[in-house]
């Protein structure tokens, strides 16, 4: 309200008090009269309302109670206004008595001004006259107040509503004169990523907002969400209110096995054996030390150990140790079961049987791919916020199983004349590829997001964008080859090399991130009631799921070529598009 009216309106009613009390001492003084001279001349006494001036003021349908003009009388008023009820119905709650007034400078028509009561950042009082530029002001500034009137026009700016209050739009403003105005809405944008309406912990009051439009922006870091409102743990009324979600971002990739390596560089390689040489004097001391290979994030493997050389002394332990690996390594191939030459051992479960070579280490076996989010499982609506559904990780590779420690040659026939240096150590088998990372989920396009509340709708309007492409699953890790065993000469002296381990297993691919959702209203552990007939809701598309990643392959390039590759990881599961969907 302008200066000129406020003054105004003080005056008439300054105005209508003195008439009013000068009707009412004229009828006492009539009254007196008549007691003091009995009858009148003119007749009994008059006793109806409308000559003493005291009928019952009938309402004007404002709020306020209209005037009443009386015949050859002065006007008799009253300026009782219901606070309680809404400016749609009653425009004399329009009233700095009754809340804080706010007027942006941008205006609904391209940016126009607002109007008189429009203002600058900072220069209102929050009154009809200078009202907050900001809706935000206007909630830190309500002092004992609870009402916020709000011009029609533009406000850029995220509105947080922590306590009771009751926000309405749908008023203009122009020169100064608030009156609501149908089909009228005050329109929030909020600037940046976030959303545009926040609700929380109003546990008792509530809020109520009216003849407001809130948007947020499109997402634009990955897997990023656009919500429009979200309420928690509060109890709201919306009437008349239009939420706009922007589209939802695409999920970031899942990382590739190799950007968080299960190992580095190539597998040790077993151990020479060693021996002395004293003046001429030959003496074996030990077989080649087995090699170890302890993996980054899982697994381990280790050579076995070489027997020792003779040195014609019957009975030497020239006998090779069987190479390991944790996981164990299971025997997939003939001949590829890390045992030394000599060693009694059973086959494929059946009798015992002398083996007659120092075997290389069997190869390591495949992990798991990435499993997706489950269908319809979409992601997570907590207080924290929503979280879209990512896809699962890949599994490293297993290792391969370490090489035999080679017998001595001459194991089993120490006291010939020749002298040998025994066996070489077993090669560490090769570490297994980490698995490739799961991709992101997709961002959604919420309109409203609601946990833990009690909320009702009425006329309002909701629409979403496109929710976002869940991110694709990172490939595994290749697999490392088994080092090679070690062995060592010495002139004509006989030896025996030890054997390679095995090769490691491709990691697995991890599984793609499911595909976002569009969704007009979303909640989790609420009430919410509505008028559907009266609702008008607009979705965007849902995201489709992620690519599933690629598995790691098993190595080629080593002293053996066999191996497993990794498995791939699943496909994201797709995302979905409708108007409202409640989360167990």
């Amino acid at each position: 309200m302008s200066e000129g009216n406020a003054r105004q309106r003080a005056m008439r009613g300054s105005s209508r008090r003195r008439l009013r009390w000068a009707a009412v001492l004229a009828a006492v003084a009539g009254w007196v009269g008549s007691v003091a001279g009995g009858s009148s001349c003119a007749g009994p006494l008059a006793d109806g309302c409308d000559a003493l001036g005291t009928c019952a003021v009938a309402d004007a349908g404002d709020g306020r109670a209209a005037d009443v003009r009386t015949e050859g009388a002065v006007d008799v008023a009253t300026d009782g206004c219901d606070p309680t009820m809404d400016p749609k119905d009653a425009p004399c709650v329009l009233d700095d008595a009754y809340g804080v007034f706010v007027a942006s400078s941008a205006g609904v028509d391209e940016g126009a001004d607002a109007g008189e009561g429009g203002a600058d950042s900072g220069s209102g009082d929050g009154s009809m006259s200078a009202p907050y530029a900001t809706i935000t002001q206007a909630l830190a500034s309500l002092g004992s107040k609870t009402r916020i009137y709000i011009c029609d026009g533009l406000y850029s700016e995220q509105v947080n509503v922590t306590a009771a209050v009751s926000l309405y739009g749908g008023l203009s403003c122009a020169a100064g004169v608030w009156a609501y105005e149908v089909g009228g809405s005050a329109q929030v944008s909020s600037p940046s990523a976030g959303v545009a309406l926040s609700v929380t912990e109003v546990s008792s009051g509530g809020v109520t907002i009216e003849d407001l439009s809130f948007t947020s922006p499109s997402a634009t870091a990955p897997g990023g969400s656009s919500i429009a409102a979200w309420i928690a743990s509060s109890s709201v009324s919306l009437q008349r209110v239009t939420l706009s979600a922007g589209s939802g971002a695409n999920g970031a990739p899942g990382a590739d096995g190799s950007a968080n390596p299960n190992y580095a560089g190539l597998a040790p390689t077993g151990g020479a054996q060693v021996w002395s040489d004293t003046s001429g004097l030959f003496g074996a001391i030990s077989g080649g030390p087995g090699a170890s290979n302890q993996c980054v994030l899982s697994g381990s493997s280790a050579g076995g150990q070489g027997g020792l050389g003779c040195s014609n002394a019957p009975g030497s332990p020239g006998l090779g140790t069987a190479g390991t690996a944790i996981p164990e390594a299971p025997v997939t191939v003939p001949g590829r079961d890390g045992l030394p030459e000599g060693t009694v051992a059973p086959v494929d479960g059946g009798s015992p049987v002398t083996v007659t070579a120092n075997d290389p280490g069997a190869d390591g076996l495949a992990g798991d791919g990435g499993v997706a989010t489950p269908a319809q499982a979409y992601g997570s609506l907590s207080l924290s916020g929503w979280t879209p559904g990512a896809g699962g990780d890949g599994a490293s590779g297993e290792p391969g199983q370490g090489g035999a420690g080679a017998t001595d040659p001459l194991y089993g026939r120490c006291g010939t004349p020749a002298q040998s240096l025994g066996g070489g150590g077993g090669g560490a088998g090769g570490c297994g590829g980490s698995g490739g990372q799961g991709g992101g989920g997709g961002g959604a396009s919420i309109a409203l997001a609601i946990v833990a509340s009690t909320v009702d709708l009425k006329d309002c309007v909701v629409i979403t964008g496109a929710a976002g492409t869940g991110g694709a699953g990172g490939a595994g890790q290749d697999g490392q080859a088994g080092g090679p065993g070690g062995d060592a000469s010495f002139g004509s002296n006989p030896h025996a090399p030890g054997a390679a381990g095995g090769n490691g297993a491709g990691g697995s691919g991890g599984a793609g991130g499911t595909g976002g959702i569009s969704v007009g209203i979303l909640s989790t552990g609420s009430t919410i009631t509505s008028d559907m007939a009266s609702e008008s809701t607009t979705l965007g598309s849902s995201g489709t799921g992620g690519a599933p990643g690629v598995s790691g392959r098993h190595p080629t390039g080593g002293a053996l070529t066999t191996g497993t590759d990794g498995n791939p990881g699943a496909p994201g599961s797709p995302g979905t598009s409708v108007a409202v969907l409640s989360l167990m």
